[in-house]
């Protein structure tokens, strides 16, 4: 009767052994069908690669903030000169200031026309000249001798890229001309000459007595 007894305890045995085996069987193959449906197996190195390379070797966050700031942030516009700081010009102002250096100097080279900028606005902030563009540049419009002969010419005038770099290089800096330089001409106004770029003879102001 004892060996009965044990018989039925090893059937016993066996069988929850194989019941084990069985539910493992069924949670391994389960899993892998799993893992299939989910990734491709196409996909799976892909995947793998990144995630390592990101755990072994992450970014360092404090070298890449400034980096995407810089990037992000644009560089601050230059002010101007300190001459020229007090002088406020209209979007129209800029554009007959360009139309009148394009009439002027626009064969010149662009020192030559930053330069016949420069004369406009030291003309601005003299106390010899109006002070604004508009009344420098239309100074005796109506008159026989008009301060710029080419006033009455700005419908003719297509300016460019080039007159308007010659505005902002005026304006921004550096500087060509001192600032009491106030005549261009193409034999110079008087016998105070500061010197010659291409076709146009540069003079300082006048010393009234």
């Amino acid at each position: 009767m004892k060996r009965n007894q044990y018989r039925n305890l090893v059937t016993m045995g066996l069988a929850l052994c194989v019941a084990i085996l069985a539910l493992l069987a069924v949670f391994v193959d389960f899993d892998e069908v799993s893992t299939a449906q989910c990734i491709p197996a196409k996909e799976t190195p892909v995947i793998a690669q990144w995630a390592v390379r990101s755990l072994i070797n992450p970014m360092p966050l404090r070298k890449l903030s400034p980096g995407l700031l810089v990037e992000a942030t644009p560089p601050p516009s230059p002010g101007p000169v300190p001459r020229y700081a007090a002088i406020d010009m209209s979007e129209d102002e800029r554009r007959e200031l360009a139309e009148v250096v394009y009439l002027e100097a626009g064969n010149q080279c662009a020192e030559g026309q930053q330069a016949v900028a420069e004369v406009i606005l030291n003309r601005v902030i003299s106390p010899d000249f109006p002070d604004t563009v508009y009344d420098v540049l239309h100074q005796g419009e109506n008159s026989a001798g008009p301060q710029f002969s080419t006033i009455g010419s700005l419908a003719l005038a297509e300016p460019e890229t080039a007159q308007y770099e010659a505005i902002n290089a005026a304006l921004y800096g550096p500087s060509i001309l001192p600032e009491d330089v106030v005549f261009f001409s193409r034999s110079g106004e008087n016998d105070r000459v500061w010197g010659k770029i291409q076709d146009h003879v540069f003079c300082y102001r006048y010393i009234w007595k």
